[in-house]
């Protein structure tokens, strides 16, 4: 698996979206970093995995209570948020962020965490369900 860029190699966000790419890539899949153009609210990624193509918005969270603002600005961005943990960030706290964003967010699919070498995939379903916040703990923290 690789990581192919379409320019913006010089934005701001480049040092962050090029080390979110390389974890993603270690995780198995193909990644795109898409070119952001100025005053249009875009998808940072392209993530391919066994055919299957999706959009992702990425997400550094480096502020201990970040997490909930990160995740409300990207409504209307795209289905599927990458938040890439650079903090140390309490589970339950982002675990009740995460719930609470695909509560406002209607159209919101799934949240892709990176924490460390972890990956964690949360589809909306499994926020609903009543183990949720024991089951994302558990993953967080091995």
């Amino acid at each position: 698996m690789g990581v192919y860029t379409v320019g913006g190699e010089r934005g701001e966000d480049y040092e962050n979206l090029i080390n979110a790419a390389r974890k993603a890539a270690s995780h198995g899949f193909q990644v795109y970093i898409l070119p952001n153009p100025k005053g249009l609210r875009t998808a940072d990624f392209i993530f391919v995995q066994k055919g299957i193509y999706k959009l992702y918005d990425l997400k550094t969270i480096q502020g201990k209570s970040s997490a909930i603002n990160r995740l409300m600005e990207s409504i209307g961005q795209t289905n599927h948020v990458l938040l890439n943990i650079a903090t140390d960030y309490n589970p339950l706290a982002l675990a009740r962020c995460i719930k609470k964003f695909f509560e406002m967010n209607p159209n919101a699919v799934e949240v892709l965490v990176f924490k460390g070498n972890k990956s964690i995939l949360l589809k909306r379903s499994s926020t609903q369900s009543k183990s949720f916040f024991k089951i994302f703990i558990k993953k967080y923290q091995q």
